[in-house]
């Protein structure tokens, strides 16, 4: 299966060269390029988008440009403006072999409606996204579309072949295990019936000697993630993102009664993960390699995550590589549950 798709610079070289091409346009955005909606509908041109971070062509790292992906008749799209209203009735969850999917990173709805989607799809459909948003600055809409810019949305691809999925993290332990004793969604309350915040601090503490204050949180957190347990060994990570009082604040929801371990961050098992998942997602067969990659993954590793990008590009006999940097990612293989992942990388091979 091909998928045509361009990297652009900006909004304007885009629409000189999407002018006269009657299709749709799935639109991944970088943060530092403007969007203006009216003159995409001067063009009449018919899109989709989301905005992130940074996006992935080939082996390197933007914060401007935009890549386009072409809506041909192999692939079908749903735009969903908002996840907490969507009724799943149709025929595309079943029968869809594989489904690209962009989710809102700091929707409360998010996690409700990936669960929906898992029960609606086919036994042997492969799920593959990531969470749409900037980190620093949460109120702005992350979706768009001809008709203006959405929160709380939610893009999906569907395709008619199967995409090989692998995520790996690489994360290694630090201290645990411990019982989450009181969540709400994303607010970890308490740990073993001790504040969540004065437990984690304290672990980091003992380790590299620093103090986490408001200042410095998301410079230290980004190394020590939490991992929950899974019954099949996995883990599954949740990203601290700051702390209020004794509440530690994580991207994406945690569930009372998990077990946990404290994990560290080590530069060297990261990019070695990422060639891992590369070697297991792409193939001889593999025309495009897709990369979801966690923001805090990409702000530990720092000017060390180029290598990483160049530990997957490697590993695709062409040269097409394109992806972007999430606010969560998710992966599922076939009939095993969908996964809402934090500081993974995770890879599709098309």
């Amino acid at each position: 299966m091909n998928i045509n798709f361009n990297y652009f610079d900006n909004q304007e070289s885009f629409l000189k060269y999407a002018t006269n091409k009657k299709i749709k346009y799935l639109i991944f955005v970088a943060s530092l390029t403007d969007i203006i909606i009216e003159d995409f509908n001067k063009n009449n041109i018919e899109f989709f988008g989301a905005i992130f971070s940074h996006i992935i062509y080939k082996n390197k790292l933007y914060d401007k440009g935009l890549i386009s992906i072409e809506i041909t008749k192999e692939l079908n799209l749903d735009f969903i403006k908002n996840t907490k209203d969507y009724k799943f009735a149709n025929s595309k969850y079943s029968e869809s072999k594989s489904i690209i999917t962009i989710f809102d990173g700091f929707s409360e709805n998010s996690e409700n409606f990936l669960i929906k989607l898992f029960e609606n799809i086919g036994f042997n459909t492969n799920i593959i996204g990531g969470g749409a948003g900037l980190l620093e600055d949460k109120a702005k809409k992350a979706f768009f579309s001809n008709e203006g810019f959405f929160s709380h949305s939610a893009i999906l691809l569907f395709l008619n072949q199967k995409i090989n999925i692998s995520s790996k993290h690489g994360w290694e332990y630090l201290s645990g295990p411990y019982i989450v004793t009181s969540t709400e969604k994303n607010i970890l309350k308490s740990i073993d019936y001790t504040g969540a915040f004065e437990l984690y601090q304290d672990v980091i503490k003992e380790d590299c000697g620093l103090t986490l204050t408001k200042d410095n949180f998301l410079e230290i957190s980004k190394t020590y993630p939490l991992g929950i347990i899974k019954y099949t060994g996995d883990e599954i990570l949740r990203d601290p993102i700051s702390f209020e009082n004794s509440n530690l604040v994580l991207i994406t929801e945690i569930r009372a009664n998990s077990i946990v371990n404290i994990l560290k961050g080590n530069k060297d098992n990261l990019i070695d993960a990422a060639s891992q998942a590369a070697k297991e997602a792409l193939d001889e067969n593999s025309n495009l390699a897709l990369v979801f990659n966690c923001i805090t993954r990409k702000n530990f590793l720092e000017e060390n995550f180029e290598e990483e990008l160049n530990s997957i590009y490697t590993e695709i006999k062409t040269n097409n590589m394109i992806g972007v940097i999430t606010l969560g990612e998710i992966a599922n293989h076939g009939n095993r549950y969908l996964s809402l992942l934090n500081k993974a990388c995770v890879i599709g091979g098309i």
